[in-house]
């Protein structure tokens, strides 16, 4: 059998290595870099870089909420199941396998992701937003921050659903109406993406904010 490394810090430098050393990232500061490349390894995808948006300021915003208490609100299980949970003070919250949840989609004839994202509004002030899973969730969400006030919205969304149905068009309508609604954002345009890619995105995130505080 092949010698293979096996030390999982040289693994990780390896990665990023290899994704500099293919790729041009100067559209993005060395902050957004380090994201970037995060989400590019979780995709397997070196295409992926020219359609990863981040909006103005967004790792600078974000760390300012990794700063202060936060929800964090998961459209799925496997979203939350690859978050570093060791840096997070509560956990994180998905109500998609709630029974009220799951008797509320049945009865309005709509998914469970919406029904979920729904029951989400008590939470949404000031919280961190995943979807990784469910194109539905984040339609369901740009209609709910639409008719939010300020005091109301979440200080992140990173979304990136994959899929041919409604997910490219759920990330176009996040990243076309982010400035107008006030909501920082991290997205992947088109249909690729993923639970994996969006979740890099956040722990990226949280090991950026994790060194500066061991700073």
């Amino acid at each position: 059998m092949a010698k293979f490394e096996t030390n999982p810090i040289k693994i990780r430098k390896k990665y990023t290595q290899f994704v500099r050393d293919e790729l041009n990232l100067d559209q993005f500061s060395e902050l957004e870099q380090k994201v970037a490349i995060q989400m590019i390894q979780a995709g397997g995808d070196l295409n992926m870089v020219q359609s990863l948006r981040f909006s103005e300021n967004i790792v600078e915003k974000a760390l300012e909420v990794l700063d202060d208490d936060f929800e964090l609100l998961c459209d799925a299980e496997n979203v939350i199941c690859g978050v570093k949970q060791k840096y997070l003070k509560e956990e994180p919250i998905c109500l998609i396998k709630k029974a009220s949840v799951i008797s509320q989609a049945k009865a309005n004839k709509q998914t469970r992701s919406m029904t979920a994202v729904d029951s989400w509004k008590p939470y949404l002030s000031g919280s961190i937003i995943l979807i990784g899973n469910e194109p539905t969730a984040l339609l369901r969400l740009l209609e709910i921050l639409k008719e939010s006030d300020e005091s109301d919205l979440p200080a992140l969304i990173i979304a990136a659903p994959s899929g041919f149905v409604d997910a490219a068009d759920a990330k176009q309508e996040l990243w076309k109406k982010h400035q107008k609604l006030q909501v920082p954002c991290i997205t992947l345009l088109g249909s690729a993406g993923g639970s994996d890619v969006t979740v890099a995105a956040l722990n990226a995130l949280l090991r950026i904010h994790n060194s500066q505080l061991k700073n």
